[in-house]
């Protein structure tokens, strides 16, 4: 795994200075001309110094900020940020350098503001590519991380449940280690208690385990305290992480920082407030509206069809909005349609009335409200979603890891989030509407409760924008109520 690792961190450094110098050279070539620079001595001679100023600050500064660390490149849109960053140092360390160097350059601000667009064009596409070699080598068993869970309580099988996924996170997990059961105790299939906490070293050996995760409260604080001063020696052979008991029970998400030298976790507010939340509610009726205005006369034709076949023209569900108000749910009636898609659409009358948003969690039927009693207050913080990342998974999930979803966007969500959700919407139905397979997720009536059916992923870590998911929730269609 770190022989892996180390190779793709090689290439994607030696790749990040390709796209460096490749956008400084392009930019010079367009506001100066390669012929005009190899006549002009003392222009070239700037140019290279002050490419080698910007280009050595971008690289370290691009290291500093840790862009380089394995959950980086996983780490979906979080990365994008700390590059911007850098790029911006490392241009505007080049201005100031210009200033002393003798030549035409400190009146260059065209190739100046041509080096720093460049570079987070080509670094940008860097990620991009390198993303996509790392989801191939991880489908290979490569790139795996294999953890040791130390806690065996609720909790620790809860996060073992969301980290045993190697396609999709990119974790293994490997057993437990636990202060009270016995080894060997099987605590989920196929995993089982493998020692006591004290012997992590050694089972973290003979299991070739790369990090151990603490959950907090499962074990005794003797043995909490021998795990974190294992983790934190620097001869350690495992990385080490805390879980915190209440993480599914955080409507946001947290920071750590410290108070008086104490470490602390802050727990921040909901991202859309004031401008935002605006923003988001101005984007959700003007898009609806639209949309309903283009597809008037489709409603048109469906009333007829309605008439005709002498039948309802709309269905409705009860679901469960915004601090647990119900409203109905609009959907076609499963005669006049039998694209899913199609059914869907009068759901954007539920997202113009402020039933619904565009995007956000999952809708909940009232039938479903008691498995999610203990997340109630924080999935009802924010308006349900037409589409949203809990769309996008591999396999039929229990509730807790459509709720884990539902959690991540309530504690991340942000207008380019919404934006990306919406694009892979539409990639997705372009798809459909071409006849090839869809990874539009279906909501199908089960006994009282909606499962999905069918969902895919483009791999959230959780969450960069090929991480988006999609889905859109509706009433009954041809192939059962959605």
């Amino acid at each position: 795994m770190d022989r892996d690792w180390r190779s793709l961190r090689l290439g994607i450094i030696a790749t990040d200075a390709i796209a460096i110098v490749a956008a400084y050279a392009a930019a010079a070539a367009v506001r100066f001309g390669f012929p005009e620079l190899l006549r002009n001595s003392p222009m070239l001679t700037a140019c290279v110094v002050l490419g080698l100023d910007g280009f050595l600050v971008t690289l370290a500064l691009a290291w500093q900020q840790g862009t380089y660390r394995r959950g980086a490149l996983m780490g979906g849109h979080r990365v994008y940020p700390p590059l911007v960053t850098a790029v911006t140092y490392g241009a505007v360390t080049m201005t100031v350098l210009s200033h002393f160097v003798g030549s035409p350059l400190p009146a260059s601000r065209g190739w100046l503001v041509g080096c720093w667009s460049g570079s987070i064009l080509a670094l940008f596409i860097s990620r991009l590519v390198w993303r996509r070699v790392a989801l191939q080598w991880r489908k290979g068993g490569a790139l795996i991380r294999r953890i040791l869970i130390a806690g065996a309580n609720q909790q620790g099988i809860a996060v073992a449940q969301q980290l045993h996924d190697p396609l999709r996170h990119g974790t293994v997990v490997v057993g437990f280690l636990d202060d009270y059961e016995r080894p060997g105790t099987e605590v989920l299939p196929g995993l089982a208690v493998v020692g006591h906490p004290s012997s992590a070293a050694i089972k973290a050996r003979e299991l070739k385990a790369d990090e151990v995760v603490i959950i907090l409260g499962a074990l005794a604080w003797e043995s909490q305290r021998q795990l974190a001063e294992l983790v934190t020696r620097p001869d350690s052979p495992v990385e080490g992480r805390i879980s915190a008991t209440f993480y599914d029970l955080l409507t946001t998400s947290a920071e750590l920082n410290h108070v008086a030298y104490v470490p602390m976790l802050s727990l921040n507010r909901n991202r859309l407030s004031g401008f935002n939340a605006a923003t988001k509610r101005f984007l959700d009726q003007t898009v609806s509206g639209a949309m309903l205005l283009a597809l008037a006369p489709l409603f048109g034709y469906w009333r007829v069809k309605a008439w005709t076949l002498r039948s309802r023209m709309f269905e409705f569900q009860s679901v469960l909005g915004t601090c647990g108000r119900p409203f109905r749910l609009a959907g076609l009636h499963a005669g006049l349609t039998g694209s899913p898609v199609l059914a869907r659409l009068p759901a954007l009358w539920n997202v113009l009335c402020q039933d619904l948003s565009l995007v956000g969690p999952r809708p909940i039927r009232m039938e479903e409200l008691p498995a999610h009693e203990r997340w109630r207050a924080n999935l009802f913080a924010v308006r349900s979603g037409l589409t949203g990342l809990w769309r996008l998974r591999e396999s039929e999930d229990a509730v807790e890891e459509r709720v884990a979803l539902d959690l991540y966007y309530v504690r991340n969500c942000t207008l380019t989030l919404d934006l990306q959700i919406l694009l892979q919407t539409g990639r997705e139905l372009v798809r459909r509407s071409m006849g090839r397979r869809s990874l539009l997720a279906r909501w199908k009536a089960e006994g009282a409760k909606a499962v999905v059916l069918e969902v895919a992923s483009q791999i959230p870590d959780a969450a960069s924008w090929e991480e988006v998911f999609e889905g859109v929730p509706a009433e009954a269609t041809g192939e059962g109520q959605r």
